[in-house]
């Protein structure tokens, strides 16, 4: 169930709160969760400690043997040809920095608020300076969250609310501090043709005849 609840999440591109909020209530996701109508949905903190703590860098190949082993096991594979096809994914050059990001981010929650709920921005707290460093914006992003909780709540508004639970979820991920601002180092020049390129990487699909992915890798461009 954890693994479906994962794709309803970047399928629909939902926080783990507004998921499991859905998922209670939404009887297509009930449906699609093999879940009785009634059935009672887990908290939302079990989905976001499942979804750092065992979504590693080698579950996708495990979860990729197993599909085509249930393939061959069901005789859904007929061949033993293996097709290969290359895509190309563009490098985020100018990535954000994480200060730059709950910068933005506090921002557009200010705003909506201002927009829909200006009774609400009269508990904002002091923005920090334009020279604030990263602990102080995530210290102010956490005191913004917390002052506004219980008026987010009951406010109604989905947008504010979609805005918070994401904002949450990033104060809440430990890789924080490690999101770059610089240049991908990785990424490389490639080309597309003879006369165009490209800078980022190559994305390579292993795929037996019937469609089904039996392997995946990324180069440098």
């Amino acid at each position: 169930m954890m693994f479906k609840l994962l794709f309803l999440k970047k399928l629909y591109d939902l926080s783990d709160e507004a998921l499991i909020s859905s998922a209670q209530t939404d009887m297509a996701y009930k449906f699609f969760l093999d879940l009785e109508p009634e059935a009672k949905m887990i908290d939302p903190s079990l989905l976001t400690k499942f979804r750092k703590t065992r979504i590693t860098e080698d579950i996708l190949e495990e979860m990729l043997k197993e599909t085509i082993q249930q393939a061959l096991d069901k005789n859904l594979i007929k061949s033993g040809t293996i097709i290969v096809d290359s895509t190309h994914t563009i490098a985020s050059v100018w990535a954000k920095s994480p200060t730059q990001i709950l910068r933005d981010m506090s921002k557009q929650l200010r705003k909506e608020v201002y927009k829909t709920a200006f009774e609400l921005s009269e508990r904002f707290p002091e923005k920090p300076s334009l020279e604030a460093g990263l602990d102080e914006e995530i210290a102010y992003t956490r005191e913004l969250l917390q002052v506004l909780e219980e008026g987010i709540k009951s406010c109604g508004n989905k947008k504010i609310q979609k805005l918070s639970h994401e904002m949450k979820e990033l104060l809440e991920d430990e890789r924080l501090k490690e999101i770059r601002s610089k240049d991908d180092k990785d990424a490389r020049f490639g080309h597309k043709t003879a006369t165009s390129t490209f800078y980022g990487y190559k994305n390579h699909l292993a795929m037996t005849e019937e469609r089904l992915i039996a392997g995946i890798t990324v180069t440098d461009g």
